[in-house]
């Protein structure tokens, strides 16, 4: 009867992972920085109303080329290859426009009529000082298309929002092959959907780092703790086979694969291993102690299938925790782990109950017990013996590591997430270091009701007061305000002089300026800044790439201005924008972080609660082990200046549900024990040496396995590596210390009484 429920259980997993191929084919790479904007923020929601009103979604969906030559800008075969990329980037499909020196054209005023003419004439250069002259003279073309040392100049394109990946590629190879065929002396390439490629290609190249490391890590460990081909063969299986299932569902449900849960497939390796070790650890010690194989398995499966349950569950609880955040691919994240590690858990009971029940009892040539035993037990001896010390040590690392955790800041960078020696970095320092930066800056202004316009001269001179505070004390560059139009259209009218970039003086100059405006090809652009009703205005720029805590202070430089002004301002203002909400999204994961902790600590406590049937202490003795490597993984954080942000902060609810993984086996085997009579010494020892050989194990493949996290290009997932490693061997030293110590001081008392179970079961 168990052959034909083992060959029915394995059949039922064959048929299911031979349709998980059908939705297989649909699973994709994908980044896309807008999902990881914080759903359903205020902050949020006034950003889309931003964007709807000024129109300025386009303004992120940015290309900027930097090109240099050694021989100047002003040199003729520089400016044709220029104007040459310039049209062919306009020519490609789903550009909006691209702007550069050599199509840029100015105004000017003669004869009471407005004349046009090019900024660059590329085809007569007896008239290149005069441009040049005219250019590096002219404030609103200069700061925008030449760099700060003169040896550089740009071109600024849009493409349409909401490309496929297809789409992007083709703009991105397509510019990136003209640019190589134009062979320019220096060019640097950025893109916002560049950007979001090299994510996605470092992805799919560090998935595979991570799956082949892992394999090796796991092969050799399974061939040195088995020498057997079928011990290794097995647990692979249980492993693919888990991965296909999950994989499969996240193609069938539509969502890809992103640089957060890329990080599925390694973490589900990992935690499959932990219970197939501790399976076949358990029923390799059966065998050998001569029990059959039927009676082997059982036992194994009763002994050691609640507590693989529990650690699942937990680390499922742990993962689905993430779900309560607002942003998108962490939630998708969260949720696809914690269903994952529930489908490793079914296969790998049902997988390996079937395989077992079907195949020969296994060889125990190779595994030795002898050896782990005699180690485990100077280990213990020495524990009992330094019981004061370790309470004492833990306690003084733990006071210390509360000063290191205050030293934690939540932050990002935009050029932190680049990942290391990538080509498009280079591009990013250049316009960082030559252009106005890569940080995006916007700020909305809003007249009350029923009060003036932003038409109105001394509102306008007001935004001017504004906009010189952000030019001189934030240091924004490539600003452009309402004023920045009324400024060039009464340069148009009073000569051209750079010197007379000002404003109007009066509300009939400023009225006659309008009426120019609205006609010229500069209206539609400027109904990107202020409402036709006149009661909202828009100033946007560039920033470099401040951190989180850099803008901050900014900001509140900002708002110091602007309320301590003598009179105050006919308006509000608010800042907003992409860069905006990258920051709360490190502020809105640290609170859901946080409620996973303590979600994940309640049901650590409870799980003691009820294994031991209503026992408050076993809740508190599960507990305390388990927040220990928690506070010291925080306190490595802290020490090493790793910033909390949108994926380091997954690391907590990783690390706690694999740490408290051999809480949970070594309480249950305690339980075990006392159930036979045996007094609480003699239970913990007899736990310790039973199940400390599986958890030494586990640890170190844990351990290995999340190093291999240390080859990735992202910095973030680097630090989740080592942190998680950490927090494994922490976690591992609190098992094989306080929690034998705890379980000893809450028990001392139990004296040996008589065994609930004395019969014995049949060898074989």
């Amino acid at each position: 009867m168990d052959k034909k429920y083992s060959w029915l259980i394995l059949s039922v997993i064959l048929l299911i992972t031979l349709l998980c191929f059908f939705p297989l084919r649909n699973l994709k790479f994908d980044f896309d920085i807008e999902k990881f904007f914080p759903a359903k923020d205020p902050d949020l929601a006034f950003f889309q109303n931003f964007n709807e009103r000024f129109s300025s979604e386009i303004d992120d969906e940015y290309i900027f080329i930097g090109l240099s030559s050694k021989r100047g800008i002003f040199n003729r075969p520089f400016l044709e290859k220029v104007d040459s990329l310039t049209k062919y980037i306009n020519s490609l499909d789903n550009i909006i426009n691209a702007y550069s020196i050599t199509n840029l054209t100015y105004f000017y005023s003669q004869n009471d009529a407005v004349l046009q003419d090019k900024i660059v004439h590329i085809s007569q250069p007896e008239l290149y000082k005069s441009d040049s002259i005219k250019l590096f003279e002219s404030t609103e073309y200069r700061k925008m298309q030449v760099s700060k040392d003169g040896k550089s100049t740009a071109i600024s394109a849009f493409n349409i929002k909401g490309l496929s990946t297809a789409q992007k590629d083709i703009i991105i190879n397509s510019i990136n092959a003209k640019i190589e065929a134009l062979a320019f002396d220096k060019s640097y390439f950025t893109a916002k959907i560049r950007v979001e490629k090299t994510f996605v290609s470092e992805t799919e190249k560090n998935l595979k780092i991570y799956l082949v490391l892992s394999t090796l890590i796991i092969a050799l460990t399974l061939f040195f703790l088995f020498r057997s081909a079928k011990d290794i063969l097995v647990p692979f299986a249980c492993i693919i086979i888990s991965l296909i299932w999950t994989l499969a569902l996240i193609a069938l449900f539509g969502y890809p694969l992103d640089i957060i849960s890329s990080l599925l497939p390694p973490i589900l390796v990992i935690i499959c291993m932990s219970d197939i070790i501790h399976i076949s650890i358990r029923y390799k010690e059966e065998v050998k102690k001569g029990f059959s194989k039927e009676i082997a398995l059982k036992r194994t499966f009763k002994d050691i299938g609640p507590a693989v349950f529990l650690t699942s569950v937990t680390i499922a609880v742990g993962f689905f925790s993430l779900c309560n955040t607002n942003i998108i691919p962490v939630r998708i994240f969260g949720l696809f782990a914690g269903i994952g590690v529930m489908i490793e858990y079914i296969v790998t009971i049902g997988f390996m109950w079937a395989i077992n029940n079907l195949t020969p009892v296994p060889s125990t040539k190779g595994f030795k017990t002898i050896g782990w035993e005699k180690f485990l037990s100077s280990c213990f001896l020495l524990l009992i013996k330094n019981k004061y010390r370790v309470f004492l040590v833990t306690f003084l690392f733990l006071a210390l590591s509360v000063f290191f955790i205050s030293k934690i800041q939540v932050n990002r960078s935009l050029l932190r997430e680049i990942p290391k020696n990538n080509p498009i970095l280079e591009s990013y320092k250049f316009i960082e270091n030559q252009f106005a930066g890569t940080r995006s800056f916007e700020m909305q202004l809003t007249l009350p009701e029923n009060s003036t316009s932003f038409y109105d001269i001394n509102v306008l001179r007001e935004i001017d007061e504004i906009e010189k505070y952000v030019e001189d004390s934030m240091k924004v560059g490539f600003l452009i305000s309402p004023g920045s139009f009324f400024k060039s259209a009464n340069k148009v009218f009073t000569g051209g002089g750079n010197t007379n970039y000002t404003l109007p003086k009066t509300q009939e100059d400023l009225a006659y300026c309008y009426k120019y405006l609205a006609l010229s090809s500069w209206g539609k652009d400027m109904g990107r800044y202020i409402t036709t009703d006149g009661k909202y205005a828009r100033m946007s720029g560039k920033l470099t790439d401040l951190t989180t805590k850099e803008f901050d202070v900014l900001s509140e430089k900002f708002d110091a201005f602007f309320t301590k002004r003598q009179k105050p301002f006919h308006f509000t203002y608010k800042l907003t924008g992409s860069s905006i909400l990258f920051d709360k999204i490190s502020l809105s994961l640290v609170t859901n972080m946080i409620q996973g902790l303590a979600m994940g600590f309640i049901l650590i406590s409870l799980i003691g609660f009820f294994i031991f049937r209503g026992s408050v202490k076993m809740g508190l003795i599960m507990l305390i082990p388990n927040v220990v490597p928690i506070v010291f993984v925080a306190a490595v954080m802290g020490i090493l200046g790793v910033w909390l942000k949108e994926d380091t902060s997954v690391i907590f609810s990783i690390a706690l549900g694999l740490a408290v993984d051999n809480t949970i086996h070594f309480v249950s085997k305690f339980k075990l024990e006392l159930e036979k009579g045996k007094s609480a010494l003699y239970a913990v020892k007899r736990t310790y040496l039973s199940v400390g050989k599986a958890m030494i194990v586990t640890t170190i493949i844990l351990f290995a396995g999340f190093l291999t996290l240390l080859f990735s290009t992202f910095g973030g997932t680097y630090y989740i590596g080592l942190l998680i490693s950490l927090c494994i061997v922490f976690a591992l030293v609190a098992d094989l210390t306080i929690t034998p110590l705890l379980l000893l001081f809450f028990y001392k008392k139990r004296k040996k009484t008589v065994p609930i179970e004395t019969s014995f079961p049949e060898k074989k």
